[in-house]
């Protein structure tokens, strides 16, 4: 590798000196001072050297071992996913003396919870890892049944009317989910313990792959804990009020997704409800996903009218302001009223005072922009009829002439290294979840008003024993 007749320090030296900055050591971890202090006959520096000197080495990523010592994976292809990393670390770990099993091993943490998020994602491409140590994540074995104990809470990314949001990521297989959060307290106070129970059971009949999916439940003395996919790309309602709004091209496409979700929850007679931008997630790939069961109604009969008075108003149809009974038909209404906005940014019936927005629903007709499409009009206008009965519903939607035709992929695109959530959660430290603010209303006013469960208050929630599930 090196001809004898020069010395090893002077061939080392201007190849070592343009490579400091990505890299440091193959063995240990040291600073610049170190580094300037060791270069003359650092056996790790000529091991680094010939490491990326061999053919075909493209970069070498640093994985930690023990305390500061680390060792590099060579990397000869761009185009390897981040599962073959988690498996060459694995392989390469089995050849040293560690003080835990190498198949442990369940994913990679950083300083940068994006990054560490995208290598908890085995089937992505690697992301670039130049000056980046890793450091391995060890399964802890913990017993069952699942708790608190079993996540490490990194960030509050949302907050609903009766529930706070986190990412969290588990500490036995390395994935991030996203933990919901609802007080018991809250629950009894509402009046909506039952509610919160059908949504438990409702999300376990759910398989659906534009539907979020449950991966467990479980409880403390006064918390109740769901645990979902976590979905990077944010809210929808997120990326139509930062693109004001979208083209019909790409609204087609994501109305295209949500129709086959509500089709599905019909098929297994189950009315949605509550369909908003801020209910529809994008997931990692970029498709919706909805999301928020809690007013979604199990009927025997989709023709069955029901009169609860509930969801959003600006989403509400007329009948179900009016309380004359609705049924399936609403959620093709909350279709139409989606369409309209993601189209024109606005819902159609918006108004600055709910007595003129209620006004607006109950007799005025939808005024459409110049700039929406024939088609794209008569649809919205046949999916918000007034008449329920007249409403374009189930299958009739697809052979609907604006849907004909070729539809393009078209997937949110957002980036993947920052949140796309409120700015009220951007920068707020990761609190106490037993004692921390218990919905939305508390997160605005900035107040904790969580009450502590005594042991001997525990029999009030005699509702949520069974509360526990966990996903085979």
């Amino acid at each position: 590798m090196f001809q004898t007749e020069i010395p090893l320090q002077e061939t080392l030296k201007s190849p070592i000196q343009t490579l400091k900055p990505k890299f440091r050591s193959i063995h240990k971890t040291q600073n610049d001072e170190e580094l300037s202090e060791n270069i003359e006959n650092s056996e790790h520096q000529l091991e680094l050297f010939r490491s990326l000197t061999t053919k075909n080495v493209i970069n070498v990523i640093r994985v930690q071992t023990v305390n500061d010592r680390w060792i590099g994976i060579q990397l000869r292809d761009p185009y390897v996913t981040c599962g073959w990393l988690l498996s060459e670390v694995i392989r390469k770990f089995s050849q040293l003396d560690l003080n835990y099993d190498p198949f442990d091993i369940v994913g990679f943490k950083t300083n940068n919870i994006h990054l560490d998020y995208q290598l908890s994602c085995l089937h992505l491409l690697l992301p670039n890892l130049n000056g980046v140590l890793l450091v391995p994540q060890i399964r802890k074995g913990l017993k069952e049944p699942m708790n608190i104990d079993w996540f490490e809470i990194i960030k509050k990314i949302g907050a609903g009317s009766f529930s706070v949001v986190y990412l969290v990521r588990n500490k036995e297989n390395g994935q991030f989910y996203a933990m919901k959060v609802t007080d018991k307290q809250l629950m009894v106070e509402s009046d909506k313990e039952e509610l919160i129970i059908k949504e438990r059971q409702l999300l376990i009949q759910l398989n659906h792959k534009r539907i979020i999916t449950l991966q467990a439940a479980f409880q403390s003395k006064s918390k109740l804990y769901f645990i979902f996919d976590y979905c990077p790309g944010g809210e929808l309602y997120y990326h139509l009020r930062n693109q004001k709004r979208f083209s019909e091209e790409q609204a087609k496409w994501i109305f295209i997704q949500i129709v086959d979700a509500i089709q599905y929850l019909h098929s297994k007679n189950i009315i949605y409800r509550d369909l908003k931008p801020e209910n529809i997630l994008i997931d990692l790939d970029g498709y919706p996903k909805l999301v928020d069961f809690g007013l979604s109604k199990p009927v025997e009969n989709q023709e069955d009218l029901n009169f609860s008075f509930c969801g959003s108003l600006e989403y509400m149809a007329p009948e179900m302001i009016e309380l004359k009974g609705h049924n399936y038909t609403l959620d093709y209404y909350q279709l139409g009223i989606l369409l309209y906005e993601m189209v024109a940014g606005i819902p159609p019936f918006f108004a600055k005072t709910r007595q003129e927005m209620i006004k607006n629903i109950l007799s005025k007709q939808i005024n459409y922009p110049n700039f929406f499409s024939k088609n794209l009009v008569d649809l919205i206008s046949n999916l918000c009829n007034k008449n329920s009965s007249q409403r374009l519903c189930g299958k009739k939607i697809l052979q609907h002439p604006w849907l004909q035709g070729f539809i393009r992929k078209m997937p949110i695109k957002y980036k993947i290294d920052s949140f796309h959530i409120d700015k009220l959660f951007i920068n707020q430290l990761n609190q106490n979840i037993e004692s921390g603010p218990r919905c939305i209303v508390e997160e605005y006013n900035l107040q904790t008003m969580a009450q502590s469960v005594k042991d001997e208050d525990w029999c009030s929630f005699e509702k949520f024993q069974t509360f526990y599930y966990k996903k085979q």
